[in-house]
């Protein structure tokens, strides 16, 4: 690539006087954030762009600038190839520092250190690999003794291909340089999917990040090019062909300017060995995915249609739109294919003969079946044939009719993604039939977005084939002109566009457009599925369709259709229960094909808001894996984001916990709109549930799109504040948080479903909190009242356990029983197991202790308590420490309430209760927790295997080191050693606080 012309300096203080051209506005934001590092206000920058938009030159223009100034530079990029060297990118930005000798001592013994434990593997949800604090602290250190001394710029090129302990080393960093001098620059190129999206959110929460897009040239920016390099009547003659060429992309406008030079002055722009020579490059280092789409159309054609790439190719369809953006974006592609004839046979003649004889063997069978014409599937047979002989010899014989049959297939493998049989509902099938899928512009909602995608080009501004992409994000992807020409698929496209407005929570724009369009003659009626997907997203913004009949009107909708069926059940114009059964039949057809993934999404969730959580998990599973291998990224991320809630009303938390990261891995948090409040709370719940804070309050905190409170999403990110504010008693704030969920609910109309979010049941545990049994009861039975006499056996469940710690011991046992019978109905495992350990005590105080054991065995057999860590993090406060003690004598209140903190969830963390013994490992580790817990319950070491889908083997080498460090015998010393209370009488009962804890039901 020929270097980006430099105007000589002229003064140092004008940056644009040393800017690649083209680049000189961001050149400027550069070297403005460098002057407030100097001044002592650090900065971390990300510039994106894709392939060949400059990110480098401008990067290296900037460094060389940075230091002619004085400022101490240090570099380092990224590469594929060093990705998995631990540090081996800090090595890099180090070994170009100026250090005293034994500073670069201290820097080398870090980074061995910090190599060796980075090759432990860190736990799925961390950004990067495991570093200790003493070797992160030490590199923070040295940065910081550098910028003592002078300003510090770290520049890092291709971020996207650092090692994960780097990033972590750099996110680190920025955490704490905002009042130091020292600016990072992070560059990275745009790809499919980011391969830390961790890493990029907590990059753009930090308050002193700034995004920088390099965008592609246009035609007057590339006219300058030409200009400074070929003269002003070039510039003129050739500039609007040379940007049709190479589509703004720097490295291709270079490319062919170089060319121009070369062949002197013809006249005509010449396309040389240059520009082919940058295409190329462009096309391998771009996304592979990217680079295979290109492969397709280059056998092909730009006729070809999406259903015959994706064949090709053997990818689902969802996967191309992406791809097809990414060509786009970068200037590569125009109109669906090559800005140069020659480019096709350039990229084919760079794969491997083999594989691009089966690539077009496939191809031609492809085109038979599909009806092409006798010599269009020769020619594909005799260029297969050709580049099989180039590589094996004679090819083998085919079939009569069947293009060269004996090939291999290129890209099978177990791998590849099926293709639909005859019969079955293919992506594009779905998508055309899907009106209401969700597309969403991150160009306009991306502004501190650091990875991912940037704006869709000019020349693309439409979506292609009503399809969103299967990437990282929920997006806007570029529909080719002339592909839109009937009005079945412009009338799509336009209610997307309107429901693109709602999405991103511009409620304004949106009811403004919406008005407009219904406004012409005829319109009205093709909003209807519109107006029932804002009964559930907005309630309070138009009048629910659902609500024109009168309750539990058979008529009011087509049970079939999930979103109609969740529009009646939050109008009441269903019962729960019936809800619940014509949502299992939307979702018995689903698993057999033919049914939209979003009717699928909605009735998940009616079996949410009617209670029935259970329901939900049954059927989540397979609905993931049809999802899986039919949907793009947005509907898997929802699907994931739907199982995530479900395991956390169950109590499942590793569930729960393993859901939302997934859902968070499809489609990256500013993306999400205003839905991400909803994965955002199944996070911060959970996290709280565990104890674990700090956590919590990082998805609490992370930004949300405008109009979020206007959601269901929005309720439930409150509920879960309150929850959190809750444990850590902060019980006032908690029980306001709860009153204004009651609030926003009654506004609604949908407090008939108090399983969307239960605010009284909050509430009364705030009260509880605050001393208040009294205000606790009359909530409870508030709650239970409204609940009507069937339905709702978890919250029914959960307001008679709040009713039995409010009210007094005559009646705790009674409700306790019912609250366990209603519990285990639901399903709700870690909630039976709180009510039975609270059952447990309860018969202890009332004289019965055979009763109380036997409650207490089913405490130990339930499934719920294998899901509890083995012990909270030691950073994590106890919930219940945070909380005030009840200004009421402990005569008025269980004594247990006030004395016994409270467990994560319903089952009891495994403290060490026996000292470990000298030279051992200092404790349990996480796997061996598991497996002593389940042993101490008296599971037998298969059973132990399979429930945790580890070898018998396996099992029994945990147990002899359990046993070791415990000092512990045989399995019934376990039970002793981990057991929740201290050992007791002589038969071996344990002594029991006289009442269920209040503290319990207050964390949980």
């Amino acid at each position: 690539m020929s270097p980006l012309p430099v105007s000589p300096p002229h003064d140092p203080h004008d940056p644009s006087r040393t800017a690649p051209a083209g680049r000189e506005s961001e050149y400027r934001r550069l070297h403005h954030a460098l002057d407030r590092c100097a001044a002592g206000a650090g900065s971390v920058i990300v510039l994106h762009g894709s392939v060949g938009s400059g990110r480098s030159d401008l990067l290296y223009a900037f460094t060389d600038t940075a230091a002619e100034r004085g400022v101490q530079v240090l570099v380092g990029t990224g590469s594929p190839l060093e990705r998995e060297f631990p540090l081996g990118l800090a090595r890099q930005l180090l070994q170009g520092a100026d250090l005293a000798p034994e500073e670069a001592a201290t820097a080398e013994a870090l980074l061995a250190e910090g190599a060796a434990s980075g090759t432990v593997p860190a736990p799925s949800d961390r950004p990067a690999g495991r570093l200790t604090q003493r070797v992160l602290e030490g590199l923070f250190r040295l940065v910081r003794g550098l910028a003592e001394r002078a300003p510090v710029l770290i520049a890092v090129d291709d971020r996207q291909d650092a090692d994960p302990q780097s990033l972590e080393f750099l996110l680190y960093l920025v955490r704490r340089t905002r009042g130091t001098g020292v600016l990072t620059v992070l560059s990275s190129r745009e790809t499919m999917t980011p391969a830390h999206p961790l890493f990029e959110v907590e990059l753009a929460r930090q308050p002193h990040h700034q995004h920088i897009r390099l965008d592609l040239l246009g035609t007057e920016l590339v006219a300058e090019v030409l200009r400074t390099r070929l003269g002003a009547a070039a510039a003129e003659r050739h500039a609007a062909e040379a940007h049709a060429l190479t589509g703004g992309n720097p490295l291709l406008v270079h490319s062919l300017v170089a060319d121009q030079e070369r062949a002197g002055s013809p006249g005509t722009l010449v396309v040389g060995e240059g520009y082919r020579r940058g295409l190329m490059h462009c096309l391998h280092r771009i996304d592979p995915l990217a680079l295979h789409y290109a492969r397709g159309v280059a056998v092909l054609g730009t006729g070809a249609t999406p259903d015959l790439l994706a064949e090709l190719l053997l990818l689902a369809p969802d996967a191309l739109p992406r791809a097809l953006y990414l060509l786009h974006a970068a200037g590569l592609f125009r109109d669906g294919g090559f800005r140069h004839p020659t480019a096709a046979g350039d990229l084919l003649a760079a794969m491997r003969p083999l594989e691009l004889a089966a690539l077009h063997q496939r191809a031609g069978r492809l085109l038979r079946a599909a009806g092409a014409t006798a010599a269009t599937v020769d020619g594909h047979a005799r260029v297969a044939e050709g580049h099989l002989r180039s590589s094996l010899g004679p090819a083998p014989a085919a079939e009569a009719g069947d293009p060269g049959a004996a090939l291999p297939e290129f890209g099978g493998g177990a791998g590849a993604w099926e293709v639909p049989g005859p019969g079955s509902v293919t992506a594009e099938e779905a998508a055309a039939e899907d009106e209401d899928e969700v597309t969403e512009e991150v160009a306009e909602e991306g502004a501190g977005a650091t990875g991912g995608f940037g704006p869709v080009p000019d020349h693309a501004l439409q979506l292609w084939s009503g399809r969103a992409p299967a990437g990282p994000a929920v997006e806007c992807v570029p529909t080719l002109p002339g592909t839109v020409t009937d009005a079945d698929t412009a009338l799509r496209h336009e209610l997307k566009r309107l429901r693109h407005h709602f999405w991103h929570g511009r409620i304004d724009e949106g009811t403004a457009a919406l008005a407009r369009f219904e406004a012409v003659p005829g319109q009205a009626v093709h909003t209807e599925p519109l107006r029932h997907w804002l009964a559930y997203w907005y309630p309070a913004l138009l009048p629910n369709p659902a609500r024109r009949t009168g309750p539990h009107d058979g008529a009011t909708a087509d049970r079939g259709d999930g979103m109609r069926l969740l529009a009646a059940l939050l109008a009441g114009a269903v019962s729960p229960e019936d809800a619940v059964v014509h949502a299992e039949l939307v979702l018995r057809a689903g698993r057999l094909g033919g049914v939209r993934t979003e009717s699928l999404t909605a009735a998940l969730t009616v079996l949410l808001y009617a209670d029935r959580a259970d329901r939900a998990t049954h059927w989540c599973a397979p609905l993931a894996e049809r999802a899986g291998a039919r949907c793009g990224a947005h509907w898997n991320a929802l699907l994931a984001a739907l199982r995530a809630e479900a395991a956390l009303r169950q109590g499942d938390l590793r569930s729960a916990d393993e859901a939302g990261r997934a859902a968070f891995a499809h489609v990256r948090p500013e993306a999400w709109g205003v839905a991400v409040g909803l994965p955002l709370a199944t996070m911060a719940a959970a996290r709280t549930a565990l104890g674990l804070h700090q956590d919590a309050a990082h998805f609490l905190e992370l930004a949300t799109p405008a109009g979020l409170e206007h959601t269901p999403a929005g309720l439930h990110h409150r509920y879960a504040l309150a929850g959190h504010r809750l444990a850590l008693g902060r019980a006032e704030q908690a029980l306001a948080d709860y009153r204004a969920c009651g609030d926003t609910m009654a506004r609604w109309g949908v407090d008939h479903l108090p399983a969307i979010a239960p605010w009284r049941l909050g509430a009364a545990r705030a009260q509880l909190a605050l001393g208040r049994p009294g205000s606790a009861a009359a909530l409870a039975d508030q709650q239970l009242a409204r609940l009507g006499p069937v339905g709702h056996p978890r919250i029914r469940g959960l307001a008679l356990r709040i009713r039995a710690a409010a009210g007094g011991p005559a009646e705790r046992t009674e409700l306790l029983e019912r609250a366990v019978g209603l519990l285990e109905e639901a399903g709700a495992e870690s909630e039976l197991s709180a009510a039975l350990g609270e059952l447990s005590e309860a018969h202890q105080h009332d004289g019965d202790p055979g009763r109380a054991r036997r409650a207490d065995r089913r405490v130990r057999r339930t499934p719920a308590l294998a899901v509890v860590p083995v012990r909270p993090p030691a950073q994590a406060p106890s919930p219940v420490s945070l909380l005030p003690t009840s200004p009421l004598p402990t005569s008025a209140l269980p004594t247990s309430l006030l004395s016994v903190p409270p467990l994560p969830v319903a089952g009891r963390p495994l403290p060490v209760a026996a000292p470990v013994p000298e030279g051992t490992a200092g404790g349990l580790s996480e796997a061996e927790g598991r497996v002593a817990e389940l042993a101490a319950r008296g599971l037998s070491n298969r059973d132990i295997a399979r429930k945790l889908y580890i070898t018998v083997s396996t099992v029994e080498q945990h147990l002899t080191r359990v046993y070791r460090k415990l000092g512990a015998r045989r399995r019934v010393d376990l039970a002793r050693l981990l057991g929740p209370v201290p050992p007791g009488t002589a038969d071996g009962t344990p002594p029991r606080p006289a009442f269920p804890r209040r503290a319990d039901l207050v964390a949980g």
